[in-house]
């Protein structure tokens, strides 16, 4: 995320690599001052040369500009991509590295895929595919297609991409040599089998798993297992229903007979079986060589392809449509499952798995017993998902190798909903997870989408040791390589916390890109609170130098937060006493009358020190406004019915709790903004703690926080002020005048405080029309309007060496305004220093959730899954980052790693060879399709892919299954083929297919409590006796 570099295609028929930028490290007033140096402050005038201090530059983006649309993973890199539909394509690996195509087109991108590990494939609505490179990053080529396409397949060990058409014609793509194959297949169902019916697209392609020497095709009527190598149909199947067999849910007239359009065609993962997917739900499964039907079911029905008499179907309002199917092996292929995506408007979104258990072995078991075997499955669950989004696509993420279609052994399975967001399910358990750590941060904005997000800064040296606790091994994500950046000179971090939907807080390390790891702290409200709804994270406030912590949600529930050792930490202990204890006694805050409920026992005992809940505030007052958590222990909570609740964390012990309305002028107000503040009050000659709250209709009513007997704190009430225009103050800051630092309340200033030094400071006010100063007590000093409203306004703090040497800082009023201006203010007069523009398109609703740090950072809100990291300090002009090296910034991440090798691809069975399957080498297929003059490519990548591939089968599992390729020694007769495949020999024994059948008459009649030992031993007895 934060080395996110970005590549933009001006004309995607071209490649261009434009200037990206990263992200750079903090500076503060405080902290990057060297504590030798002299500090004074330096009153910026308009006009004056301190203009020079400021040009604003983009140096980083968090998240995602637009919905994600589609995405593709690759094994050997270890690479996820995922394209949105503001045209950009985010490529992403291990930690923090990410490489952006910016496509200007803004075209939706319907298809992506891998090749070779070295290429990606985008298709987009205009049906143009595009070759981008992963190795130099760089668009290489692109081309129209010359029809519409409906469908697309890859193997990751070919250079080829089949492309079903709307025409139903299936052509074929050379990727690495640009160019299209001249042998392309016709519209098989028009042609061969249903002439009169009406043109079907192609609406599945898949290469057979084992042979890439044949591919499966699905029309709307029929599917077909075609032979490249023969360039004939090898095998057709058919789903028609005889009347009154009852067929899918979704099936209708069932007296007539009927046939259910095809809607998905997948292979078994040893290629001796294929199931087709159909409109009324039906999923029916297929002996591959002999093209017999063995078992139609649906979800919840079986054999609904036999003929019942007197039938009546039951009318079901709302039953679930399949939407997709995946075939899903463990490490040993032959134990697979099947994963189904529905969709049902009453009854929502939901993903099935049917787990089928090892596969019967073929040669031995008849089609009665393998039809039992997809009917009678071993185990079936629902996983059904809270969100009301349709599933759009889901991705198994495999472990054990890139075939299989990417369903080799997945342990987690990216699902993509509708609206965008991704739900993260982990396989085969079930359990849907929105861990952060596993994927980048950016993703992180969509699982699920966030809601807010606000940016604070933390010393350097305390955020590092805090992020060596949140340090995490289960990045899934393991490709490419971040670059090395120059970074600034800072004491300071940028912290960056995002609330979501589902009340999760995520707090990341939002600086420029020193740190290689993406650790990320992670809080769930859901688990603290004990519910399920209402979960929408509004408000969060971070202090940073006590590393506390209050989130509210939509319900109204505020829970504070303390980064500490977890005393419930009892790792690998999920089934634990206590977890089982709090289970049955766990609570709602509903069922509580306490204002503040103790919830540190509901720490999550899976991590060792973090931020641990320790008090949940339940004041059931409604909304809240706003939530101010100090540096000094105080939290401040304010509820849109005008109510204001004051907590001490030292208890903790609710220490205020009254109505403002009895406090303002206007009627009907809340407090929109608040701070905690220690400088002196009109003339009291001494420095108090004071809470600053601003209100809905420009008011600032001023409260003093003062100690009491007992070691207590009581809040007094002292004044209400009108400062700003009727309009929602939106936020608070103060300067001293005599040292320019903040007078924000914190550690060191209460060490002030208690050795009598007087503040004499100035509150900063911003409204969403103006911005004023104004001391306290006293009157109103400056004010300035814009013409424009306001999204966000702070002080900033920035050190500059002056001529002399002298290190110096300039306080200035930095104001961003929803035009996307930048208004750069002398304080407290408010003169012009400089107007900047936002260097990036902005919707100007997101714009009032940005952050304004103290550094000269800004935090821009783009749109709901995206922000922005600005800087407007000129880093040359400062004086104080000499080597600093803007144009690391453009330099980008590296993605592809040409040391991996891509696995060796699976082959035929000796069964399989034996009846007749020829072995077809991937020279010899690049032979056939490319033709005796295939030119040769004109990319590098070519040759470094070609290296990157396989020679020999990696060594076989102990496991000793039928479907292991052991290359055979062939005997027997020999016919040779045609053309360039002349070489590739293929013995048919005609005198096997005879034993073949007999042995499987004997198994039938067999036992079926025989063993697969006893059965595989029985097995090469009999082909011995025939002297096989």
């Amino acid at each position: 995320m934060f080395k996110s570099k970005r590549l933009n295609v001006s004309n995607p028929f071209k490649s261009d690599r434009s200037k990206t930028t990263t992200s750079t490290s903090d500076s503060n007033k405080a902290s990057a001052a060297k504590p030798s140096k002299k500090f004074s402050i330096k009153d910026i005038n308009y006009g004056s040369s301190y203009s020079k201090l400021f040009s604003v530059r983009e140096v980083s983006r968090y998240g995602l500009s637009g919905r994600i649309v589609t995405a593709a993973f690759d094994f050997t890199q270890s690479l996820l991509a995922v394209a949105t539909d503001a045209g950009e394509i985010h490529v992403y690996g291990q930690q923090q590295v990410e490489v952006v195509f910016a496509l200007d087109n803004k075209v939706l991108i319907k298809h992506m895929t891998f090749v070779k590990g070295i290429y990606l494939v985008v298709i987009d609505s205009r049906d143009a595919i595009m070759i981008f490179s992963l190795y130099s990053k760089k668009l290489l080529t692109s081309v129209f297609s010359p029809g519409k396409i409906a469908c697309i397949e890859s193997d990751p060990s070919l250079d080829w991409l089949l492309i079903g058409l709307q025409s139903g014609i299936t052509l074929i793509y050379d990727v690495d040599r640009n160019q299209m194959s001249n042998i392309k297949i016709e519209n098989l169902q028009k042609t061969r089998f249903f002439p009169n019916s009406r043109v079907s697209p192609v609406v599945s392609l898949q290469w057979n798993p084992r042979d890439i020497g044949t591919v499966l095709i699905s029309y709307e009527l029929v599917t077909v297992i075609y032979s490249l190598v023969e360039g004939t149909i090898k095998r057709d199947f058919i789903y028609e229903l005889a009347p009154g067999a009852p067929g899918g849910e979704f099936s209708i007239d069932v007296n007539k007979a009927r046939r259910p359009l095809v809607k998905q065609s997948l292979y078994h993962p040893n290629s001796l079986h294929i199931m087709t997917v159909h409109d009324d739900n039906s999923m029916v499964f297929w002996d591959a060589n002999s093209g017999k039907l063995i078992q139609a079911r649906t979800l919840f029905e079986t054999d609904v392809h036999i003929p019942q008499p007197a039938i009546q179907k039951p009318s079901i309002s709302d039953v679930p449509q399949i939407t997709k199917v995946a075939w899903i092996c463990q490490s040993n292929p032959e134990y697979t499952s099947l994963l189904v995506s529905t969709g049902s408007r009453q009854a929502g979104q939901s993903m099935a798995m049917i787990n089928l258990g090892g596969t019967p072995m073929y040669s031995i078991t008849s089609y009665e017993n393998m039809s039992k075997y997809y009917a009678n499955t071993r185990e079936q669950k629902i996983f059904p998902l809270t969100t009301g989004a349709p599933i759009v696509n889901f991705y198994p993420l495999p472990r054990k190798s890139p075939y299989f279609s990417g369903c080799h052994d997945p342990g987690v399975i990216l699902i993509l909903l509708g609206d965008g967001e991704i739900e993260t399910l982990l396989y085969p358990s079930g359990f849907f997870t929105y861990k952060a750590s596993l994927f980048p941060q950016s993703i992180a904005w969509v699982r699920p989408t966030a809601t807010i997000s606000v940016a604070a800064t933390v010393p350097k040296n305390l955020w590092l040791g805090m992020m060596s606790a949140a340090k995490a091994d289960d990045f899934l994500l393991k490709g490419g390589s971040p670059v090395k950046k120059t970074v600034r000179a800072n004491d300071i971090r940028s912290a960056l916390a995002t609330g979501h939907i589902n009340g999760s807080v995520r707090i990341w390390d939002a600086s420029h890109g020193e740190l290689s790891s993406s650790a990320v702290f992670e809080m769930n409200l859901s688990h603290v609170l004990n519910r399920s709804t209402g979960l929408e994270v509004d408000h969060i406030s971070f202090a940073t130098e006590t590393l506390e912590l209050a989130v509210s949600i939509k319900a109204g529930e505020v829970v504070l937060f303390k980064f500490e050792v977890n005393q419930f930490y009892k790792p690998g202990q999920e089934n634990s006493d206590r977890e089982l204890q709090m289970n049955f006694r766990r609570f709602s805050l509903n069922d509580s009358k306490e204002l503040l409920v103790d919830v540190r026992d509901r720490s999550p005992e899976n991590v060792r020190q973090g931020f641990m809940p320790v008090t949940a505030v339940h004041a059931q007052k409604g909304t809240i406004t706003a939530v101010k958590n100090s540096n000094v222990g105080f939290v401040g909570i304010a509820y849109q019915e005008g109510t204001l609740v004051v907590i001490d964390r030292r208890g903790p012990a609710a220490i205020f709790m009254g109505n403002i309305n009895d406090m303002c002028e206007a009627s009907r107000s809340w407090i929109t903004s608040m701070e905690f503040v220690i400088l002196e009050y009109g003339d009291d000659g001494y420095s108090s703690i004071l809470l600053l709250c601003g209100t809905s209709m420009g008011e600032l009513i001023t409260f003093k926080i003062l100690p009491e007997a007992g070691g207590r704190f009581g809040v007094h009430y002292m004044e209400t002020k009108k400062t700003n225009v009727e309009s929602p103050i939106l936020n608070i800051d103060s300067y001293s005048k005599t040292t320019g630092h903040s007078c924000q309340a914190t550690i060191a200033q209460m060490q002030d405080l208690k050795n009598g030094v007087v503040h004499n400071g100035v509150v900063i006010v911003s409204s969403s029309n103006d911005v004023r100063s104004l001391k306290v007590g006293k009157s109103l000093e400056s004010r300035k309007t814009f013409k424009s409203p306001v999204a966000a306004s702070s002080l900033s703090f920035i050190p500059y060496v002056e001529a002399e040497g002298e290190v110096k800082v300039a306080t200035v009023s930095v104001n961003l305004l929803a035009s996307g201006d930048i208004a750069i203010l002398s304080v407290p007069d408010f003169k012009e220093i400089s107007s900047l523009r936002v260097p990036i398109a902005s919707r100007s609703q997101f714009l009032s959730g940005s952050s304004i740090l103290r550094n000269g950072d800004l935090i821009v809100r783009t749109n709901q899954s995206q922000a922005s990291l600005l800087s407007i300090v000129n880093e040359q002009a400062t004086g104080l980052n000499k080597h600093y090296d803007l144009k690391s910034e453009s330099a980008t991440d590296q993605l592809y790693n040409p040391g991996l090798k891509i696995p060796y691809r699976p082959q035929v069975n000796s069964l399989q060879w034996a009846r007749g399957t020829m072995y077809c080498t991937i020279d010899q297929l690049d032979k056939l399709l490319g033709g005796e003059y295939r030119p040769q490519s004109k990319f590098e990548e070519s040759i470094i892919a070609k290296g990157t591939l396989s020679t020999k089968p990696e060594e076989k599992s102990s496991i000793d299954s039928e479907t292991d390729y052991k290359r055979p020694t062939r005997s027997g007769s020999r016919s040779s083929r045609y053309g360039v495949f002349k070489s590739v020999s293929r013995a048919v024994e005609n005198r096997m297919d005879a034993i073949e059948d007999t042995f499987n008459d004997y198994a039938t009649a067999m036992s079926e409590s025989v063993n697969d030992v006893v059965e595989q031993t029985t097995k090469d007895m009999a082909k011995g006796a025939f002297g096989l």
